[in-house]
């Protein structure tokens, strides 16, 4: 996830990787990265609203109440 006081383009970018993740990856995958059946559920909407192109508020507070649990994702960890 960002940092802290990060700008906009890399709040933008950080965000799209995220829904390319979540739209890509397989049930398995989420459950494997640690968040719970409720969790993998409120993502599958979320991706499914971002295909839609519906994307608004709801779907930013999802991201915000995950961004815990999507911290501890290997695929957004940075390099040691």
């Amino acid at each position: 996830m960002p940092r802290e006081g990060a700008s906009a383009d890399e709040l933008g970018r950080t965000l799209a990787a995220l829904l390319d993740w979540i739209v890509k990856a397989r049930i398995a995958d989420l459950l494997e990265a640690g968040l719970s059946h409720a969790d993998v559920f409120k993502l599958v909407r979320v991706a499914d609203d971002y295909r839609k192109g519906e994307f608004g508020p709801e779907t930013l507070a999802t991201i915000h109440d995950l961004a815990g649990k999507l911290d501890n994702v290997d695929v957004f960890r940075k390099p040691a």
